[in-house]
């Protein structure tokens, strides 16, 4: 039969009509043309007019710093060569010891002087490299199961979740700040590999490599944003302030968010500010969008609201049912996704969790994170613990299925780009939780939430944590049960790691000379010498300084980049660099380049700053910066 263009588009659209139909099963029974835009979000923050208050409309947290400090403290390893190593150690409920969550590198040059400090590699400790098995699994299409999870009720049971005495092979960095942009590259390599290379070789070879590719981006973007959700604790504890400077906080926090976009590590460091801010704030108004359309949902339904978050942020939120009140009403779950707790006999029996407060007792419905766009996303079911599992499988049979087995592309049919897009807009609008990326990032800061906070009731947290071991559809995730005795395998690897002078030490030294050609040499000049050396098989390789020059070296063009760096964010600030910028630290700055070697790319800002100054003294050292430029220039 001959393929048509319009034939292409009808086998998809089918798919997607049946994936949402099957997802449509265990949804609301709301009416289909309610749409997100037609629903009056209204300010009351109150319980319903009939039922006396029992849960917080706000989150209710001790003291942010005071809370917290007690939980986390930063443990500082020196490293040979000149550098240390930083690890977050955190207090785990239910852990006997402490747990070591994240490390972080940073490259001091020997000195104490941070001006010319520069932050490494990031290790998330829970993160390890999947075994063969692991890989083999998750290289299976439509195989959406953990290797290591058999047994639901049995994962809580600390002897199985690993052995803390397993010695773990070296880990590998989850993120290394001084070259964001290499997964950028690696990744465009492996898709055009992918796209060119194994599609045409059938539907087997294709749907495995993709579901392969997909399933090791999924880990690799759960870990970065459990790193993320543990940093962004870490903001107001003094301590932390003492060893980690605000801006090394949020160079961290924006490269890890960046990390899991697909063209994020290409922002430069003068960009950095402006995306923490930008998704610092669309964070927040998802957050209290979803607060309100889903407390006014539990309020419009009898339900009772309760958030959860760490630092007065309220992230997620489970709803609950007074069993008193399980009497003949109205319902309408749409953007629930829950069925109607009136009407299920399994309530009016229930033999689950539940809590008594106020002489009431209330049986909890479902648990929801508040920072997915659009929509609450419901993580947890209480009534039907493979339920938003199911959604997920079919959700990624759907995928599987159409770019694996049948090989079609958004980019390469355009009916189907044309038809997908409009179907998925169309779902969106009305609820449907397509946003694959989201997803994870709501699983993954549920997971880091549960670990680290200890104001939930210790049964309740078991309870989520049992329930969510089983949504998990990657077969290369760890379990959650495993992660504290993973992660303490994986920091004591880390500091043999360390302390071995042909280890981290070693790795040091090379990417200082690294990062020192950088600085000497173009873009041009840097791709001619690595295509010598791998034409020469490795036998040419550049003459390297001895250790103590590159660090003498890099100190002296560390700061210029530094500097320069600052006089570029004050040359586009504005028109009138006084209004806005303290003079003196400008002044300083352009000494700092005046008496050092100007870099050729900071002349530009230099002028700009001359040009809009009218300070006399900032003019006249951006009149000495750039003679010495064009003294260089003559050299």
């Amino acid at each position: 039969m001959r393929w048509t263009p319009w034939s292409g588009l009808t086998v998809p659209v089918i798919l997607l009509i049946a994936a949402t139909a099957a997802m449509a099963q265990s949804a609301s029974n709301a009416p289909p043309e309610t749409s997100l835009e037609s629903l009056l979000i209204t300010p009351a923050l109150t319980t319903p007019a009939t039922k006396t208050p029992i849960l917080p409309a706000v989150v209710s947290l001790p003291e942010p710093e005071l809370e917290a400090a007690s939980k986390f403290r930063i443990e500082r390893l020196p490293v040979a060569g000149g550098a240390e190593l930083l690890t977050v150690i955190v207090r785990v409920p239910g852990e006997p010891a402490e747990v070591p969550m994240l490390s972080v590198l940073r490259d001091t040059l020997g000195d104490q002087d941070p001006e010319n400090d520069r932050l490494r590699y990031v290790w998330v400790l829970s993160d390890t490299r999947p075994t063969l098995l692991n890989r083999a699994a998750g290289s299976l299409p439509f195989f959406y199961w953990r290797t290591d999870f058999s047994h639901p009720g049995d994962s809580e049971d600390p002897s199985k979740a690993g052995d803390p005495s397993r010695p773990a092979r070296r880990p590998e960095p989850i993120l290394d700040l001084g070259s964001a942009s290499r997964p950028v590259w690696t990744s465009l390599a492996g898709s055009l590999t992918q796209v060119l290379a194994l599609d045409p070789e059938g539907a087997l070879v294709r749907s495995s490599t993709r579901s392969y590719r997909s399933n090791l981006e999924d880990r690799r973007r759960v870990h970065l944003l459990e790193g993320l959700a543990l940093l962004s604790r870490l903001e107001d504890i003094p301590e932390v302030r003492t060893l980690l400077s605000e801006p090394e906080l949020l160079e961290m926090q924006t490269r890890l968010t960046l990390a899991g976009q697909t063209l994020g590590g290409l922002v430069t460091a003068e960009k950095l500010p402006e995306a923490y801010m930008k998704q610092r704030t669309h964070s927040e108004e998802l957050r209290g969008h979803n607060w309100e359309l889903l407390r006014q949902k539990a309020e419009s339904n009898g339900l009772y609201f309760e958030p959860l978050g760490f630092n007065q942020s309220a992230t997620h939120a489970l709803l609950w049912i007074a069993s008193a009140d399980l009497t003949e009403r109205k319902w309408d779950g749409q953007f629930l996704g829950i069925a109607d707790p009136y009407r299920d006999p399994r309530l009016r029996n229930w033999t689950g969790y539940r809590e008594i407060r106020d002489g009431r007792e209330m049986i909890p419905l479902a648990l929801y994170a508040l920072e997915y766009p659009k929509v609450p996303l419901l993580l947890v079911d209480f009534r039907d613990s493979h339920s938003a599992k199911r959604r997920e499988m079919i959700r990624h049979a759907a995928t599987d299925t159409i770019s694996g087995v049948l090989g079609i592309s958004k980019f390469g049919n355009w009916p189907y780009l044309v038809g997908s897009t409009t179907f998925n807009f169309v779902r969106v609008r009305h609820g449907a939780t397509n946003d694959r990326g989201a997803r994870l990032k709501a699983y993954s800061q549920v997971r880091e939430w549960l670990a680290l906070d200890d104001l939930l009731d210790p049964a309740l947290r078991a309870e989520l944590r049992r329930r969510l071991e089983i949504m998990g559809v990657n077969p290369m995730e760890e379990s959650i049960f495993a992660e504290a005795a993973t992660a303490q395998r994986q920091y004591a690897a880390l500091i043999r790691y360390a302390q071995d002078p042909h280890g981290l030490p070693a790795r040091i030294e090379h990417d200082r000379e690294a990062e020192l050609a950088t600085y000497e040499h173009s873009a041009g000049e840097l791709f001619k010498l690595r295509l010598a050396k791998v034409a020469t098989l490795g036998l040419y390789s550049p003459r390297a300084d001895d250790p103590q020059t590159v660090n003498s070296k890099l100190d002296e063009q560390r700061r210029v980049a530094k500097e320069t760096r600052f006089l570029e964010t004050v040359a586009k600030s504005g028109p009138e660099t006084e209004v806005v910028w303290n003079m003196n630290e400008v002044r300083r700055a352009l000494d700092e380049l005046a008496a050092s070697h100007i870099p050729a790319r900071s002349a530009q800002a230099v002028e700009r700053i001359m040009r809009q100054t009218n300070d006399e003294e900032t003019r006249a050292l951006c009149q000495r910066a750039l003679q010495n430029l064009n003294a260089a220039g003559l050299e």
